[in-house]
């Protein structure tokens, strides 16, 4: 009979052991669920002294009602010597209203030939490093903004070489094309 009851307090013995163990991993699962989001906040969200990483991100990018025009892939014969190198590139324009998306559809004939022109004039030592992209965006920007009728601000006139035209309504505002996006660059 003692091996009878022994037999039978093994198993009560064991049970709580199992219902402890069971209790136990729901447990450790919240509190390394809760370590972990408190870590990933602590690193997303900042940390003493630093800039959340989110506002960081979400600063720059305060053209939130963009309108987006594309262009037509531009191919041209690039000004290098010999005149064998040419350059494939797709041209995206971003705008404030449609409004303004309306005028470049409306000049785009002429918007296309002053681009045209721009791109054939570089030589492929201009387009091959993101400094000369970067300017090429630029002066994208000032040339489609010139067809529509914008002149740049008098001190930004003086620094391009260009004097601003007395009177111009345009004059002092600020440019209607808000940035030029490359969705095609090809240099061969």
């Amino acid at each position: 009979m003692t091996d009878k009851a022994n037999s039978q307090d093994a198993p009560a013995q064991d049970a709580p052991s199992g219902k402890r163990s069971r209790k136990l991993i729901p447990i450790a699962a919240a509190v390394l669920l809760f370590a972990g989001g408190g870590a990933a906040s602590w690193f997303f969200l900042g940390r003493p002294g630093t800039e959340p990483v989110a506002a960081a991100a979400e600063a720059p990018r305060a053209r939130t009602n963009a309108v987006f025009v594309p262009l037509e892939q531009f191919t041209v014969n690039l000004a290098d010597e010999g005149g064998e190198r040419m350059a494939q590139i797709a041209v995206m324009l971003e705008v404030a209203d449609t409004q303004t998306e309306q005028s470049i559809k409306t000049r785009m004939p002429a918007i296309r030939n002053a681009i045209l022109l721009q791109l054939s004039s570089l030589e492929s030592k201009e387009l091959l490093t993101v400094t000369g992209k970067e300017r090429l965006a630029n002066r994208i920007a000032a040339l489609t903004a010139h067809e529509l009728g914008w002149q740049p601000p008098a001190a930004d006139a003086k620094a391009a070489g260009a004097a601003a035209a007395p009177g111009n309504a345009t004059a002092g505002r600020s440019n209607p094309v808000a940035a030029v996006h490359f969705s095609h660059f090809i240099v061969q």
